[in-house]
């Protein structure tokens, strides 16, 4: 929860990126393909995405950005993301290549001009808005981007924003008359925020920035998603969805964790879920993470305590409470630092552990009431996949300042996906 706002602040940026005088950049776009990790084959990668939203990660490399001080090549890890929609790809390219289209397709894009055109490249002018109940974190801003138009892509540069150094790539390809698979591959540089309130943010909580470039990504495409699809919402049988792979598409999950050292998550369709007489419909995201150790070594991260050690910063106290030798409840005491503000927070869950290579978890009082997911240890030939499901909603009881992220698109999607990874590469560094 503590990176949604992070998440939407920065990676609007990101997806939509005033000099004083627009002027066309010269730029030969160097942006791997979404398709680099499935031999160019569409069909493969859309095979593995299905009815999710699929965001992955490619190996650093290094790129060149025209941007960059003395133009010189900065280390960079490119994530991907793709969705399959249900409309023919002439309908999808008319949307993405008009670029005011966007307004009224992102949430937070109040308007786009157009500053600048040379031949198919053109500079467009964003005014992003993204409005909270805490005057002090509404966030106004004009930000504006280069965007490339291709055969069947849009390759985008950005020219000025809050996070100024950064590029992106559109892509699309039709799988059938009424079938078309959409990717979104996109990097910008974190670690060199302008203005004060990315400035702090980040500082106060450097973890959100692990969390943020999956989060960006599921902004893009679930935006699209909602614009094609209709929502389906099918009951929840068992406690969390069931990802069902075949060895080879599980395998290739695996594979590409390793040679990214980022994990690879999906985020579901609704599901309704039961609790007691009411029902919720709520979002989840499944992440799976590559280690090259044995499940002994990852037996650790799925008890209850796990997570202070994770976040020692922000979790100040857990207390425990054994139900009998398969469930236990947690208190967990949490301040989130802003500057010299301290906010606290109170989390509640019950853990449910059936045998040694896995758990479930639930909110079971505090503050947020709709928390549900598990973890998994998925051995392999070498090494194990570590899968965390989970869904985050928050409750219209909950404390002000969570309640005030509900006036946020996506607030529902989005702390899952950037929280799963969060917690996956904070394992993956104390492994280290």
């Amino acid at each position: 929860m503590k990176g949604l706002k992070q998440c939407m602040l920065i990676g609007v940026c990101l997806a939509v990126s005033v000099p004083a005088l627009a002027k066309i950049i010269p730029w030969n776009a160097e942006i791997p393909s979404s398709l680099s990790a499935y031999q160019g084959n569409a069909q493969q990668l859309a095979e593995l995405t299905g009815e999710r939203i699929l965001i992955y990660a490619h190996p650093t490399s290094k790129t060149q950005l025209p941007t960059l001080n003395n133009n010189a090549a900065s280390k960079t890890q490119f994530y991907s993301a793709a969705v399959v929609l249900p409309v023919a790809e002439a309908q999808v390219e008319k949307l993405l290549r008009h670029y005011p289209n966007y307004v009224g397709l992102f949430p937070t894009l109040k308007s786009a001009k157009v500053l600048e055109q040379q031949g198919s490249i053109q500079q467009i002018k964003y005014q992003v808005h993204i409005p909270t109940p805490i005057p002090v974190l509404n966030f106004k801003e004009t930000v504006v981007m280069q965007h490339h138009l291709g055969e069947n892509s849009i390759s985008t540069l950005i020219i000025d924003a809050p996070i100024p150094y950064g590029a992106g790539k559109l892509e699309w390809f039709a799988l059938g008359p009424h079938k078309t698979l959409v990717t979104v591959t996109q990097w910008g540089d974190l670690n060199q925020p302008k203005g004060f309130l990315f400035s702090k943010i980040l500082n106060a909580l450097p973890e959100a920035k692990l969390g943020i470039p999956p989060s960006t990504n599921a902004f893009l495409l679930e935006a699209l998603q909602q614009r094609f699809e209709t929502d389906h919402i099918a009951a929840l049988a068992t406690p969390i969805p069931q990802m069902r792979f075949n060895p080879q598409q599980l395998q290739k999950i695996a594979q590409i964790s390793q040679k990214s050292g980022q994990p690879v998550s999906f985020i579901l369709p609704s599901y309704q879920v039961k609790e007691g007489k009411a029902s919720e419909n709520l979002r989840f995201s499944s992440t799976y993470q590559y280690f090259a150790h044995p499940v002994e070594k990852l037996r650790p991260w799925l008890a209850a305590e796990a997570t202070q050690q994770l976040f020692p910063r922000q979790i100040k106290k857990v207390e425990l409470n054994p139900v009998n030798t398969q469930n236990i409840d947690a208190n967990y005491k949490v301040s989130v630092g802003l500057g010299v503000i301290q906010i606290p927070f109170n989390f509640k869950m019950h853990f449910y552990q059936p045998d040694s290579l896995q758990n479930q978890f639930n909110a079971n009082g505090g503050d947020l009431k709709f928390v549900k997911g598990g973890m998994r240890l998925l051995p392999q030939s070498q090494g194990t996949l570590f899968q965390i499901t989970s869904s985050m909603k928050i409750h219209d009881q909950a404390p002000f300042l969570l309640r005030a992220m509900r006036s946020m698109p996506y607030h529902d999607i989005l702390p899952a996906v950037g929280g799963n990874t969060v917690y996956a590469l904070k394992v993956q560094q104390k492994l280290r």
